[in-house]
């Protein structure tokens, strides 16, 4: 199940992605709307199968206090900045705090979907066909 945690103040993220996932079984998107929630649940789950977007319009204090947390938990997991405003002084610090994407300016759902694809298509392991032995050789 590939899941994506959301920290928003409303389901407006939540509710978009989940219309672009409609459809698609192995996809699991939830929303939180403190910090300390979502963080709690992350520490739970295994990092390979989950991907977090933070809404900076919840505060940046609060963004940052979970980037805090997630650098010092024994996991690493990848994470998404999202921001209606522009955060250029940010963005340094914020990938220094290992976010991976910042999506500025307006909502995608499109684009976050199709990021979030991206990323769980690169943790499936690739899977080599089975060897076949020819019968007649032996």
């Amino acid at each position: 199940m590939k899941k994506v945690f959301v920290l928003e103040e409303r389901a407006h993220i939540v509710s978009e992605l989940q219309w672009q996932f409609e459809g698609e079984v192995d996809w699991q998107v939830r929303g939180f709307s403190a910090e300390l929630d979502l963080f709690q649940v992350v520490l739970r789950e295994n990092s390979e199968e989950f991907l977090v977007i933070l809404d900076l319009s919840v505060g940046k204090q609060v963004c940052l206090q979970f980037l805090q947390r997630f650098m010092g938990s024994r996991g690493s997991f990848p994470v998404i900045i999202f921001s209606e405003e522009p955060k250029l002084n940010l963005e340094w610090a914020l990938r220094e705090m290992g976010v991976f994407h910042l999506q500025l300016g307006s909502l995608e759902p499109e684009r976050i979907a199709k990021i979030c694809r991206w990323h769980f298509d690169l943790q499936r392991p690739v899977q080599s066909s089975p060897l076949q032995i020819d019968q007649q050789s032996i």
